[in-house]
């Protein structure tokens, strides 16, 4: 085949939409296995060593905080290298892409911090501190891979059909942005919060709903203080949750796709206060915990994919897909893809 202008993209292989799944459903195990193992005291059910485990690379499982630790450890490194693999070919790939640059360089910066932060876990004996941004980091490194993987999908579907779509004013769109990105920025805070709260051993100082212990408002002193903080942060988020669904139909004739997400990532949020409700009334068990953690994960996921469609996109975001067939489909692509490319 001839070789292609420097203006035009490849459409994405197979294997490599291959990898991106699988690299997205790995980070994904990553991040439950690790909050299984804070979760269950398993942090340390290799000791104090690393990389090995209890001075040996493949221990003895004489109880249940052995097999779950080194089940993460060999689950982190396995995933971490398919998830590389995807990383750097997606960014040797489509390297004229800025959302591809940026997603696959924070991706590889986040695994690598949070190995690192995972390790310093173990030196130091679990400090919260550090487990909250081991935590916290995994949660990045998750959505990085994650949005890379919908970005090589949607030029997936650029090369099979043009994009086309309804413009939308500039400041509807920098209203929107600004929505998100601060919803954003709460949602991580509050997560890095959650994460402090569990570790401080303050879960269980409240095990009444939606009171504690009695009190609406039970005061900020002490672990029942970590809390109720963390509760708040709860009902602050729910209210956000509404405005941007508000603010989102105000623009869904221009991009249902934002109003559809947004709808999405409230009953996100609802299921998420619902599990956080059910964990305190459990006294922070096993099972609602966890289920508490994986809808965190798909609340966090989808206001991550809100953010990566309100960007501005690159310059190169314009440029044809090769083998691109002339059939519009008003459902797939973009609406900041056009028919054009962009002049250089």
């Amino acid at each position: 085949m001839a070789s292609l202008p420097q203006h035009q993209l490849q459409a994405p292989s197979g294997l490599l939409k291959v990898l991106a799944v699988v690299a997205s459903i790995g980070m994904l195990v990553i991040n439950l296995v690790g909050f299984l193992d804070t979760q269950t005291g398993s942090a340390l059910g290799c000791g104090t060593d690393w990389p090995l485990c209890n001075g040996a690379v493949i221990p003895s499982f004489t109880n249940e905080h052995v097999v779950i630790e080194f089940a993460h450890r060999m689950l982190v490194g396995g995933f971490a290298v398919i998830a590389g693999i995807f990383l750097i070919w997606s960014l040797v790939r489509y390297r004229a892409l800025v959302e591809v640059k940026i997603l696959a360089w924070l991706g590889i910066g986040f695994i690598i911090v949070q190995s690192g932060l995972g390790a310093l876990a173990v030196l130091f004996i679990n400090p919260p501190t550090v487990l909250a941004l081991h935590l916290g980091f995994g949660m990045l490194a998750m959505v990085g891979v994650m949005l890379l993987a919908v970005v090589i999908f949607q030029l997936d579907a650029r090369a099979n059909h043009r994009a086309s779509g309804i413009q939308w004013r500039l400041e509807d769109r920098r209203a929107t942005r600004l929505w998100v990105v601060g919803i954003w920025i709460y949602t991580y805070v509050a997560i890095y919060w959650g994460s402090y709260v569990a570790f401080r051993g303050g879960g269980e100082a409240c095990p009444t709903w939606p009171g504690c212990n009695g009190r609406l408002f039970p005061g900020f002193s002490g672990l029942v203080g970590l809390d109720f903080v963390h509760r708040l942060f709860a009902v602050g988020l729910a209210v956000l949750a509404v405005a941007l669904l508000v603010h989102l139909f105000r623009v869904k004739t221009a991009r249902p796709d934002l109003k559809r997400g947004a709808l999405w990532f409230f009953i996100a949020v609802l299921a998420q206060i619902a599990t956080g409700a059910n964990l305190a009334l459990s006294h922070v068990a096993t099972g609602p915990y966890m289920l508490h953690i994986t809808t965190l994960m798909g609340l966090f996921t989808i206001l991550s994919y809100l953010g990566l469609e309100v960007m501005p996109p690159s310059a190169a975001a314009h440029w044809p897909v090769a083998e691109a067939r002339t059939s519009r489909d008003p459902r797939i692509g973009r609406p900041r893809f056009t028919e054009k490319p962009t002049p250089r």
